[in-house]
């Protein structure tokens, strides 16, 4: 059956059309993907460039021996010269604190052996602070020295390092006998008082 001539011309310009169409569109999404790869292309480049920019190697070595300064161990030691010892108590005991008397004064020197620490102090350093009565005739005497050490003194016992001897203790004092050196360099017995109550004198 043949075609219209109307028909068959409609036939050929919607074809020309499509076809022109599908040609421009080709063109169109080709220069678009042109486009989007030149501007993908250029920063990536361009940041390739900056990381490859050589870096200074002087600063670097410097950084490297500042690390190398700072990851080294170090050692510390103690010099003890001139500082106070921490393992040494700061109030000493009272032998030591009874050293720092003036024995030339009085005219005698301490003894270089004390077999009780009594003979090494002397009498004045020494506080009457009890009696203690047994019996009538016997009795205990307690005394203290200033850093507030106690100490029992018995009937004969030796005390101060003048040779002295508690010869009585009474029910309010000690009566103690010492030798001593006169100015003429004689050898004579002193006699010696603690009271336990000094202000009632």
């Amino acid at each position: 059956m043949p075609v219209p001539v109307a028909k068959r011309g409609c036939h050929r310009d919607f074809l020309v059309y499509t076809g022109l169409f599908i040609v421009l569109s080709v063109c169109g999404i080709c220069c678009l993907s042109g486009c989007k790869d030149k501007s993908d292309i250029t920063p990536s480049r361009a940041t390739k460039m900056r990381q490859q920019r050589p870096i200074n190697s002087e600063k670097v070595a410097d950084l490297q021996k500042k690390l190398k300064h700072l990851m080294q161990p170090v050692t510390y030691h103690y010099a003890s010269v001139g500082k106070p010892d921490p393992f040494q108590p700061f109030l000493r005991t009272a032998p030591e604190t009874s050293k720092p008397m003036t024995p030339k004064k009085r005219g005698a020197a301490k003894p270089e052996y004390c077999s009780t620490p009594l003979e090494c102090m002397d009498i004045a350093q020494l506080t009457l602070v009890a009696i203690i009565t047994i019996d009538r005739n016997n009795r205990i005497a307690m005394a203290q020295d200033a850093a507030g050490i106690g100490y029992f003194l018995y009937p004969n016992q030796r005390i101060g390092y003048h040779n002295g001897r508690v010869k009585k203790i009474l029910s309010d004092r000690v009566i103690i006998r010492e030798k001593v050196k006169d100015i003429h360099g004689n050898l004579i017995t002193r006699k010696r008082v603690m009271l336990l109550h000094p202000e009632e004198k």
